[in-house]
Order: structure tokens, then sequence, then C-alpha cells
């Protein structure tokens, strides 16, 4: 080892150790750079020799050299740097997720007086104070203004919804194109390092500006890097690869026609999918999020115009005059019907008064036959004792349902037992044929029968005269603009000319020792109420006439077996899945509980006058036409919708039927047809000839006496109907009422806003702990670099006095090696 190898070795020491005091100088002044990652010189031995020295003995010694800087490397956990990427892009996206949906609830204001949930409570208040006093024309007009003010908050929040989406649209325009820009410049970076690699060592500073870029990328999207052994990387996003290298593919933001101009991103010609980040928050606001809000305002406001119509236009106005009228506007669509939606079908039919109403079944199951006189459910002698009577205003006097055992004929028998169903039925025998329940009042004289063998009753007012306690009178009464006046000398005067001179809305009759003066259904409701009486001789008084309650057959719901003619189980089908309809049992609320309880997004109801009526709910995006519908076809004829009447199975509905056999199929039935865009609420108003005379508003549903007639302008039936609808269950498929539906909403948004608040604030504390972690790694501590710079700079020192001390080695073997 010669001196100056000696010398060389420590020049090799200062050297060495001033480019590590370089590097550290680098690390200090970048200490608060972003996305630096501080690095550190990577010192080696140099190459030894072997020499044979005087001083070793012979031997050869392998002699280092010195050292040297081999690299400079960044210190960086690649591990950490993935979590961080994977965290920030779930903190993106639930941050965005929450601050729009927050933005939402605060849109549907509430809780707060200009809010939609008591907007729709004030128009139900203004209901309720106007069936209090269906006279007042105030309250009128409160109902048409609270209706208007619930349809304009309805249509401005569909507005500002609608506002929202298309500004998140913008924003995914403009995200995409920041991805680009990342991508240009990773992809600039990657030909840089690759460049810089293959002429020097590592190029940090170049790393970090890609490694920087590629966490901004994160934040947007979840991507997915793949390094290679030139220092480049493979990036996919979503689920596309879009850059390797320095090679990318642009993505582009294109509009797709019938979508409202909305941008979607494609890689070439196929669709790009995010996953994660900003991107797929956004996407899922625009695309899910916000349209199923939209989506629930439409079901509930298309609900509430289709289902208020149905129910408003089968009243009359105060005047009893006009009738048939909506009470909001028509929104059914002006398209053809392949660019609509099939939403509701309503039948013609009355299915509360069909042509023949002759059975009426009790609600008990009976395992033996209680027309036997052995079973413990024997009826007979209880039923010819409890007074059954028929009252029929077109018909002389009342009469007494007989059951005889011993009358061969069964079709006389009212009292009828079926074993199939363990079921007994009311059958109406009096009079002819054509008898039926259809015009007439059965009355329970006794109230023992009825309730007790669990027939559907009713409570009647009647009067309860004693025969001996009749005098000569005179009776008076108006009802529905008609007067009459009965004269009498005895009770058989009185029993014969009430008979006769009532006008059929009264019938009397001697029963057990009691004269019964009884409404007929010409009556409305059979309400004896109804009738004004003018009893100015003080009769009724000075024969202490009673007003009893007694039960009365109630035939207002009848089983299906009077629409079908026929006791025979049937069924009906939805999507395959069955229905078993049983007619001597069910009626049509029956089978309108049977469909809804399908959850085939077929809804059932059945309209005051009888409209069997057929919906479309969001599971089937409210288009009858994707669900399909067999059945008898008897059934469909009975329920108003078809004209053939055949006892074959029939599909009523299917995907495959085309407009023009709908159109011809469902002639006699009226349609509602819808569009199939989201917004059916802007369509929404109240009709317009109510705005300017809201003293048109019809109330009056009326009653049957062979047909429909208006009862009077004090009658307030159509919001008694329109009312029920708070609870009833018509929206969601069928399983929830109007105000629970916008409960509902509301507690929907506030969820979601509160689970993603919840994630936000979890992905947030992650992401800062990895951060940290990732910080702690890769970050500059100016007290680690202060230690490292003395570190080097004492070993500068050294290495330099190795060099005087071999240049004093030197000069004394030069000048004074030798000298005496």
């Amino acid at each position: 080892m010669t001196l100056n190898g000696l010398l060389n070795t420590g020049l090799l020491g200062v050297y060495t150790n001033k480019v590590a005091m370089s590097v550290v100088a680098h690390n200090i002044s970048n200490s608060n750079t972003q996305g630096f990652s501080r690095q550190s010189p990577v010192i080696v031995t140099t190459n030894p020799i072997n020499l044979t020295t005087i001083g070793s003995g012979g031997a050869a010694l392998s002699f280092g050299t010195g050292s040297t800087v081999s690299d400079i490397q960044r210190v960086r956990d690649e591990f950490l740097d993935l979590q961080f990427r994977e965290t920030s892009s779930h903190l993106n996206y639930w941050e965005n997720i929450y601050s729009n949906v927050h933005y939402i609830e605060q849109l549907f204001g509430e809780p707060g007086e200009t809010g939609l949930r008591n907007m729709y409570d004030s128009y139900w208040a203004s209901i309720e104070e106007l069936k209090t006093d269906p006279s007042n024309e105030a309250a009128k007009t409160q109902v048409v203004s609270r209706a208007e003010e619930l349809v304009n908050t309805m249509k401005d929040l569909n507005y500002r919804l609608e506002e929202l989406k298309s500004d998140i649209n913008s924003e995914i325009k403009l995200r995409i194109d920041e991805i680009n820009g990342y991508l240009k410049r990773i992809a600039d970076l990657n030909q840089k390092i690759l460049t810089s690699s293959s002429i020097s060592g590592s190029p940090n500073d170049l790393l970090d500006e890609r490694d920087r870029l590629l966490d901004k990328l994160s934040e947007l999207s979840d991507i997915r890097i793949t390094s290679h052994s030139n220092g480049q990387i493979s990036l996919s996003m979503g689920d596309k690869v879009v850059l390797n290298g320095s090679s990318y593919q642009e993505i582009t933001s294109l509009t797709i026609a019938e979508t409202n101009d909305e941008y979607y991103a494609y890689v070439g010609n196929n669709p790009l999918t995010f996953n994660d980040g900003k991107m797929s928050a956004l996407f899922e606001l625009r695309d899910e999020i916000i349209p199923s809000y939209q989506q629930q305002l439409d079901e509930f406001g298309l609900y509430l115009v289709d289902s208020t119509n149905l129910i408003y236009k089968e009243g009359w106005d105060s005047t009893g005059t006009i009738t048939g009228a909506n009470f909001f506007a028509d929104i059914s669509t002006k398209r053809g019907f392949e660019d609509s939606r099939f939403f509701r079908i309503a039948g013609n039919s009355d299915v509360f008064h069909p042509d023949t109403l002759k059975y009426t079944t009790s609600h008990r199951s009976f395992y033996e036959n209680p027309l036997d006189p052995s079973s413990d459910y024997y009826l007979i002698d209880k039923f010819n004792k409890s007074y059954i009577y028929a009252v029929d205003a077109n018909n002389e006097k009342p009469h007494q349902y007989i059951y005889d055992p011993k009358d061969p004929d069964p079709d006389n028998k009212p009292i009828k037992y079926d074993a199939a169903n363990n079921a007994i039925y009311f059958y109406d025998t009096y009079y002819d044929e054509d008898s039926n329940f259809q015009n007439k009042l059965v009355v329970d004289i006794k109230g023992d029968f009825l309730r007790e063998y669990g027939f559907p009753t009713k409570e009647i007012k009647a009067y309860k005269i004693d025969p001996d306690n009749v005098q000569p009178g005179n009776l008076e009464f108006e009802i529905l603009g008609e007067d009459c006046n009965i004269s009498f000398s005895d009770a058989g005067e009185l029993v014969s000319n009430i008979n006769s001179g009532s006008g059929g809305y009264l019938k009397a009759e001697e029963i057990d020792g009691f004269i019964y003066i009884l409404p007929t259904t010409k009556i409305p409701d059979a309400d004896l109420d109804t009738i004004v009486l003018n009893d100015v001789d003080g009769s009724l008084s000075q024969m202490e006439a009673q007003k009893v309650t007694l039960d009365a057959l109630d035939t207002s719901q009848p089983t299906l077996n009077n629409l079908l003619s026929s006791n025979e189980i049937i069924e009906m089908s939805i999507n395959g899945i069955k229905i078993e309809i049983n007619p001597l049992k069910d009626t049509v609320y029956d089978l309108a509980d049977k469909i809804n309880a399908t959850n085939t997004g077929v809804t059932a109801s059945v309209t005051p006058h009888g409209s069997f009526v057929l919906r479309a709910g969001n599971l089937i995006n409210f288009d009858l036409k994707n669900v399909t519908i067999k059945g008898p076809e008897k059934l469909f004829n009975a329920l108003g919708f078809i004209e053939d009447d055949s006892n074959n199975i029939v599909t009523l509905i299917s995907p495959d039927i085309s407009p023009e056999q709908i159109d011809e199929k469902f002639s006699k039935a009226e349609l509602l047809r819808i569009d199939k865009e989201l917004g059916i609420v802007n369509q929404i108003s109240v009709s317009s000839n109510l705005k300017e005379n809201p003293s048109l508003l019809a109330t009056d549903l009326g009653y049957y006496d062979t047909n429909y007639s208006p009862t009077g302008a004090g009658n307030i039936s159509v919001w008694d109907e329109i009312s029920k609808m708070y609870d009833n269950s018509v929206l969601d498929n069928g399983r929830i009422g109007f105000s629970n539906f916008l409960g509902n909403i509301v507690t929907d948004i506030g969820v979601k806003g509160e689970t993603a608040d919840k994630m936000r604030l979890n992905s947030e504390m992650l992401n800062s702990e990895i951060s940290l972690e990732k910080e702690r790694v890769m970050g500059v501590s100016i007290d680690e670099e202060m230690t490292n710079l003395v570190k080097y700079q004492q070993a500068f020192n050294a290495s330099a006095r190795v060099i005087t001390a071999v240049n004093q080695m030197m000069e004394t073997v030069i000048n004074n090696l030798g000298v005496v």
C-alpha cells in the first residue's frame, strides 16, 4: 500500500462525505416541499487490492481503498403509498356523497315550515277543515290553494334536484379533463425517468413528482399501479388500463342520446366505470341517488294525482249537477304508446253492485253442518225466531225470510252450507229467481242471529211502536226534495199507509207484537236521520215511538261469487306468482290485498263507486307492461277490464302485448299512460276550473239506488274518502301511505347522510393515520438531518486529516529521508 494509495483513500473519504453532506443539504432545503421524500446516500466500500508488503512478512494482504457513494435513494414505503391512495379514494368518495346528500336534506326542508312534509300536512289540514263545514266557500278555496302550494313545492324541489344533477354533470366533465392532465404529466415523467435512469442513478425528484400526481389521481378514482424494473409504471383506473410507461389513453367525455346531455367516461369505444374516489361519487349522485329522490317525488305526485282524481270524479259539486271532473289536471302522456309507460288500468264495472247480488258469506268457519239438528251450531230455529226481514222499496211490505227444512227445493232455503269451505252463506231466495240483495235491506229484528253467526252487519235506525198506543194522527216528512203526508186512524192504517204512501222510502210491518217503521235503500245509506220529519200533531210522541238501532246485513262488500255467479275456486297469477281466489269468501278488497301481497310491483285498489284499479309500482318502473298477468277471462270481465267472459285462462297483460292489442283489449276500461322520463311532478297542477272557481269543488259521492245519485250539498263523502289516503298503503308497491312515504324519504336522506358522515370520518381518521406514518418514513426531520450533517462533517474532517498526515509523510520521505 503506497503513500499515493493512502492519499487516494483519504481523498475518496473527503468526496464521499462531501456528497453525503450535499444530500443532507438537499433534504434540509426541501423539508417543507409537498410530496418530497427524504433522500439517503448509499455509501459503499471501493474495491480492495491485494498486496505483499515488507511489513506483511511476505504474505499477501487485502487493503481497502476507501468508500464511494453508489446511489442516492429515496426513503419511501410502497405499502404505505398503496394504503394512502386507497384510503384517499374512500375519503373523497364519502366526502362528496356526504356534502351532496346533506344539501339534498336541506332542500327537503325538514324539519321546517317550508318543507314538503309541512306543505302536505297543511293540505290535509285544509281537507279536515272542509269536512267540518262543506258549505264554507273559504274552506273550499283553502283546499285548492293548499293543493296548489303542495304542487309548487314539489315542482320547486324537483327543479333544485335537477339543477344539482346538472352541476354534478358539469363537474364530471371538468374532472375528466383534470384526470387527462394528470395522465399526460405522468406519461411525460415516465419518459424522463426512463432517460434519467439510463444515464445516471435514481431520478428521485422525478419519482417524487410522479408519486405526488398519483396521490392526486387517487383522490379522483380508484387506481392500480404496476411497477416495472426499468422504473416505469402501468396504471389502471376503474376497470381499464389507461397508461403504460410514456403512452396513455385519453379519457373522453361523451354524451349519449336521450340522456339530457349527461357525460359518460370512455376509453376508446369502451365505457369507463369508476369504482371509488370522487368520480365514483359524482356518477352515483347523478345517476342513482338524485334520480332515486326524483323518482320518489314522481311516485308521490303520480299516486296523489291519480288516487285523488279517481275518487274526486265520482263526486258531485254542491249543486248536484257537475260530476266526472278532475281535481288535478290530466297528467297522461301526449306521446305514443311505445314511448310511454302503461301506469294504470281502471275497470268500468261497479264491483259493489253486480247485476246479481245473491250471496253474503259468514266470516266464521263451521266444521259441522249448522243445518243439521245434531250440530252444536244448529241455526234453523234461531234464524226463524230472529225475524229476518227483507225491506224493499219496490215491494208492498217487508217480508220475512223463513227456513223450511221440509221444503224439497234447495233454492228456497236462505241459509246454505258449503262443506268444502266450512262456510255458511245467506242466499237471497225471496220473491222470484231474479231476486237479490241489490235493492233491499235485510234486517235482523231480534238482533241475535246475524252477528252471532258471523255475517257482516251494519246498524240502522227504525221506529218501534206498540200497536196499542197508536192513535189517529198524521205524519209529514221531507226527503231528497219530496214531501210525503201519511194519515192514519189505527195501527193497521199506519202500517198500510206507510207502505203505500211514503214514496218507497219507508216500509212498516207488525213484527213480534210491535210495529216497526224501517228505512229502505232508497234513503241514502238507509239512514233514517236523513228524513226531515215534521210531526206537527205530535203523533210519534203520543204513540211513544222509540227510535231503535237494529242490525242489517251489510252487502256493501259483496263476495266475488256475486260477480262470477260461481263458488268455484279460481286462480290468477302475476309473473308466475299464483293468487288463489275463493269467490265464496273473498271480496274485491280481499282480491286487492292478495294482489298487493305478491310484492310484484302491481298494486290494486277499489274506488268508492266500485271501479277496480291496477297500478304499476316502482319495482316495475311504473309500467304494467313489465309484468305478465294471467287469469280467468270471466274474472277480468267482471272487474270491468275486458269484454269477453269465457271460462278460459287468458293473458291480460304481458311485455309481448302490442299497443294495438292493448287499445283493442281494454277499450271498455280507463287507462293512464305516463311519460318515461323523470319529472312527472312538472306536469301536475290543480284543475284550472277549480283555481278560477273553487266553489265548483266536488264534495258528494252520492248514494246508490239503481244508479248513483247526489245526496246533497251537506255530504262530504268525497273528502272523507280522499282523507283516507293519508294512511292508506298505496305507495312503495302497496306498502305505505302518503304520510309515511314522505317521512320515509326524509328518514332515508337522514340515514344516508349520517352513514356517509360516519364513513367520511372513519376514512378521514384512517387516512390521517396512514399519512402520519407515511410522513414519518419519508418526511424530513431537521433534527435527524442535523445529526447526519455533523456525522458527515466529522468524517469529512477526519478524511482531510488523513490527507494532511499523508502529505507530511511524503514530505518527510522526499525532503528528510537520508539527510544527516
